[in-house]
């Protein structure tokens, strides 16, 4: 199965940079971002962007995926944060997955450097020593995958808060749901994908949300092909969409952008 593949490069990787910097050193360092953070008040601002009044989009950086392959041959960060920008999405993605997804934790750094809009480190989390990353790259939320961690949600889920990180727990079924809600986890995106066998089904969503008290913030992930597609998430009761190749295909797309702009400001 390919999660299981990107989880064993993951580790290779993982284990590598630890050898680089060992993870106490890392932690330190995240600990006195934390602490700066705390001296300055300052207000994670990732949650309060999902919960503003209408659909909420978390736009993706996603130059390649397991299933679909190269997406834009020409990733060009900027060009791609002012397209982003112009479309007036509320939340990033950046995806910092090497093998599989052609991302990097540059591309993160880079967009933090000259922008304020919150973002996530789409990743795959199998260890603390990630969390610890995401805080000092300057993510202020990251990807918690409850079909990776199985039980140890909740002390991931702990110890990003401990850093001044949110989450976003996501979940593919009922068992995954009920996982995530055992643990209290606030922010919960729905994977329309099979990790299985990558069928995509928007009815995911539809189903999964009636389980989910109101007081949680839900994403619907994966699936969104289509201005259409938004609006029937939006019916589902979603707070907001994650997307990425909607986005991603259609950069140039003079009347995609212009579909879109009526649809967010409806």
């Amino acid at each position: 199965m390919i999660l299981d593949d990107i989880i064993a490069k993951k580790k290779i990787r993982v284990d590598k940079r630890k050898k680089e910097i060992p993870i106490k050193e890392l932690e330190k360092q995240a600990l006195q971002k934390v602490k700066v953070e705390a001296e300055s008040n300052y207000k994670n601002p990732f949650k309060t962007a999902l919960t503003k009044e209408g659909l909420s989009v978390i736009a993706e950086f996603k130059k390649a995926s397991p299933s679909k392959g190269v997406i834009v041959e020409e990733f060009n960060v900027k060009e791609i944060l002012n397209y982003y920008n112009y479309l007036g999405v509320d939340v990033f993605s950046i995806l910092t997955e090497e093998d599989f997804f052609l991302g990097c934790d540059e591309y993160l750094k880079e967009i933090r450097r000259i922008s304020h809009t919150p973002i996530l480190r789409k990743d795959f989390i199998i260890d603390y020593y990630q969390i610890y990353e995401a805080k000092i790259l300057g993510a202020d939320a990251i990807l918690l995958i409850v079909s990776v961690l199985g039980d140890n949600l909740g002390e991931f889920y702990h110890e990003a808060k401990r850093f001044n990180l949110e989450t976003l727990v996501e979940v593919h079924n009922k068992e995954e749901l009920d996982l995530a809600l055992k643990y209290d986890c606030e922010i919960i995106g729905i994977n329309n994908r099979n990790l299985k066998t990558f069928d995509v089904a928007l009815d995911t969503t539809k189903e999964l949300i009636k389980s989910i008290p109101k007081d949680k913030v839900i994403i619907a992930e994966s699936g969104i092909m289509s201005i259409e597609d938004l609006k029937m998430i939006e019916e589902f009761g979603v707070d907001g969409a994650l997307i990425g190749e909607l986005f991603m295909r259609n950069i140039d797309n003079s009347d995609f952008k212009s579909k879109y702009k009526e649809f967010r400001n409806k």
